[in-house]
């Protein structure tokens, strides 16, 4: 009988720790494997995570997002989609809605600007002022806002200017006129632009007072027609209110003497008297 003797020799000391050795690195470098795989999966969605981020910002912003035009420094001049050209004073801005030019073509004006408004029968031109819109088909006009003042200068065309609190106010320009609010809105004027022409030319222009002191009313006038105006000064906070087509400044104050049951004496062509 043969004895039983071990198939192989045990390992030595230095043989374990190398065997033990190799075993650990070839761990270790699966380990680093798996951790570059799951490296490079990680930026890999990263990066399309990012893109697909870069693409909805992109899309949101082209789609939804309105246009915004600053004149900081200078004018600006913005041609539009549709063609119409906006030249912005110092300081103003304008804003395009992205579905513009839709059924109506909206902007928003803070400030001043020139508008050439391309004609278009079917779409409206609406620019959208401090309480007020001006709506045209095709024209070149130019909006004023200081303060409390609003004035829409016409130069060519046609366009409508209505109070946005009040919309069925509606205030129609012809070329060569001024709509102006005169700083309150208790007050409108459809007036000729040149001021030399204001006495003559008064065919299809418009004054409205509603409920202002009469010494509102008369340095309005004053500032208007370049005329001089005495009045009892113990009737300056009364309050009047006229509505008047062709308004020349005889028409004028003969409608606010009989509002007040006064007399308008005319004592030259730059000075009036209102008188008891």
């Amino acid at each position: 009988m043969e004895d039983n003797k071990p198939l192989m020799e045990p390992f030595s000391d230095s043989e374990s720790e190398e065997m033990w050795d190799n075993i650990i690195a070839r761990i270790r470098l699966q380990e680093e494997k798996k951790r570059k795989r799951n490296f490079s999966r990680f930026l890999s969605l990263s990066v399309a995570a990012t893109l697909i981020l870069m693409g909805t910002i992109m899309t949101y912003r082209y789609l939804y997002l309105p246009d915004v035009y600053q004149a900081s420094q200078n004018l600006l001049t913005v041609i539009l989609k549709d063609g119409s050209k906006v030249t912005l004073s110092k300081g103003a801005k304008l804003t395009v809605e992205n579905s513009f030019p839709s059924e109506t073509r909206d902007v928003y004006l803070e400030g001043d600007a020139v508008f050439q408004v391309k004609k278009s029968k079917e779409h409206p031109f609406i620019v959208h002022g401090k309480s007020y819109q001006t709506k045209v088909l095709g024209t070149v006009f130019k909006i004023i806002q200081k303060g409390k003042n609003f004035t829409v200068d016409l130069y060519e065309g046609k366009v409508e200017v209505i109070r946005t609190e009040k919309p069925k106010e509606i205030f129609v320009l012809q070329p060569k006129q001024t709509f102006s609010n005169m700083g309150s809105f208790k007050i409108a004027s459809v007036l000729p632009t040149s001021k030399e022409d204001t006495k003559t030319d008064i065919a299809n222009s418009n004054l409205i007072f509603k409920e202002i002191p009469l010494s509102e009313a008369i340095e309005v006038l004053e500032k208007t027609y370049g005329v001089r105006i005495h009045y009892p000064i113990n009737q300056a906070s009364l309050k009047i209110s006229i509505n008047m087509r062709n308004v020349h400044i005889d028409n004028v104050l003969h409608s606010i003497a009989i509002y007040l049951n006064l007399k308008s004496v005319k004592i030259n062509a730059e000075t009036f008297e209102l008188e008891k």
